[in-house]
C-alpha cells in the first residue's frame, strides 16, 4: 500500500513542481512585459512634453 502511493505521490509531486515553475515563469513574464509597455508610454509622453 505504501509503495503503491508513493509509485502515485511523485511523479504527481514533480509534475505540480513543473506546472507552477512553469506557471511563474508565464506570469512573470507577463508582469514584465506591462510593465516594459507601461514605462515605454510614459518615455512618450515626456518626449512630447520637451516639444
Amino acid at each position: 500500500m505504501v509503495t503503491l502511493m508513493l509509485i502515485l505521490a511523485v511523479p504527481l509531486a514533480v509534475w505540480g513542481l513543473i506546472w507552477i515553475i512553469k506557471y511563474f515563469i508565464r506570469y512573470g513574464a507577463k508582469a514584465a512585459k506591462k510593465k516594459s509597455l507601461q514605462q515605454e508610454e510614459l518615455n512618450k509622453m515626456k518626449i512630447e512634453d520637451l516639444k
